[in-house]
């Protein structure tokens, strides 16, 4: 990109923010904003603070894999974007969730409720839990449609064998009448789904979806998440450990460390080009071999720090081959780079070229 105008060099600050606008551009309508959203546990041993501050964007069509170990703070987020988090001991301190301009935070539990399953949706880790085993499958998916839709039980019921087609549950007219019980933990999960996309949300938040499933059931329920998602025109927010999830079906993913996030980018930037030192590490723990078919596994060396009892500056200081001495002083602002990826260490400069904003 060009750094000058009338024959004069434009300052750097001005190239910046220049190119961010074109990103911005050419990125989908928004549909989530979550500015400084800040949620924490009250327990004997203090307060955990599970998610600290976090700020992103979920465009329409667009899905958004948020990636971390566990204790990260990825499902505390979830659940605290639905407003689900159990009160007590939990609580959202600060920040706001906007859906479309709307502050979901500012809403009565009532209003949330019209919300639920109707504007947003979210989806399980476990299938099996994720459903009423006193019910049978068509009066579940059924559920939302005759509560939100006011739809007849002739009427509810054709489109529940139309949900079931779409999510390829054979015999959809006999699975209609069994219980959760009576299928299998991919079949329970493909209801799930149904029961999510059954009023057509504009956001679905899917948590862990496929970490109960075996291997070739995860690939088939990833490529049917994402096919709803494009028939629909859904934004998604999926929460993984597994970064070939992200790989397979995101666009961009948000790196969470310590109930902060700690990188984000477009898949690809995230993939052929990591920032932070958090994410290099995960990204080298990915299985891998060599020409003898084998290889080492690499881990990070110890453990996330204890939320409840945060050490000063960086909470990855422990865990990082590049810290020095003034990383233990700062708690790392964000820095980005001119393609709009961004990381927080106070050392990025050094270990990548990254211009501040």
């Amino acid at each position: 990109m060009q750094g000058k105008k009338g024959g004069k060099s434009l300052p750097q600050h001005l190239i910046l923010d220049t190119f961010l606008l074109q990103i911005e551009d050419d990125m989908p309508p928004t549909l989530l904003r979550v500015e400084n959203l800040k949620t924490e546990f009250r327990t004997s041993q203090g307060i955990v603070q599970a998610v600290r501050g976090i700020s992103f964007e979920v465009g329409r069509g667009e899905i958004v894999g948020i990636v971390g170990e566990s204790g990260s703070g990825k499902s505390v987020t979830a659940l605290s974007l639905m407003r689900l988090i159990a009160s007590p001991p939990g609580r959202i301190t600060e920040g706001r969730v906007l859906l479309e301009d709307q502050d979901l935070l500012t809403l009565s539990e009532s209003q949330m409720c019209a919300l639920r399953g109707d504007k947003i949706a979210m989806v399980f880790q476990d299938p099996f839990s994720s459903l009423n085993p006193t019910m049978t499958l068509g009066a579940q998916i059924a559920e939302p449609l005759r509560l939100h839709r006011k739809m007849s039980k002739e009427e509810a019921k054709k489109r529940v064998i139309e949900l079931m087609t779409a999510v390829r549950i054979p015999n959809p007219e006999t699975r209609y009448r069994q219980y959760p019980h009576e299928i299998s933990g991919g079949q329970r999960q493909r209801i799930v789904i149904a029961i999510a996309f059954a009023l057509d949300p504009d956001l679905l938040i899917a948590d862990e979806p496929t970490t109960a499933l075996d291997v070739t059931v995860q690939a088939q329920i990833l490529s049917l998440m994402k096919e709803m998602q494009r028939r629909h025109n859904t934004g998604i927010a999926l929460i993984t450990h597994d970064l070939g999830v992200v790989a397979e079906v995101c666009d961009r993913a948000l790196v969470m460390y310590a109930g902060k996030i700690v990188e984000s980018g477009t898949v690809e930037q995230i993939f052929h080009s990591p920032q932070h030192p958090y994410t290099r590490g995960l990204l080298a723990s990915l299985p891998q071999m060599d020409s003898t078919g084998r290889k080492r596994l690499y881990s990070i060396p110890g453990q996330p720090p204890d939320l409840a009892h945060l050490p000063p500056g960086c909470p990855f200081y422990e865990r990082c081959g590049f810290h020095i001495e003034r990383c233990l002083e700062v708690d790392p602002p964000p820095v980005f780079t001119n393609t709009g990826q961004m990381a927080r260490c106070i050392r990025i400069e050094e270990i990548a070229p990254f211009v501040r904003q």
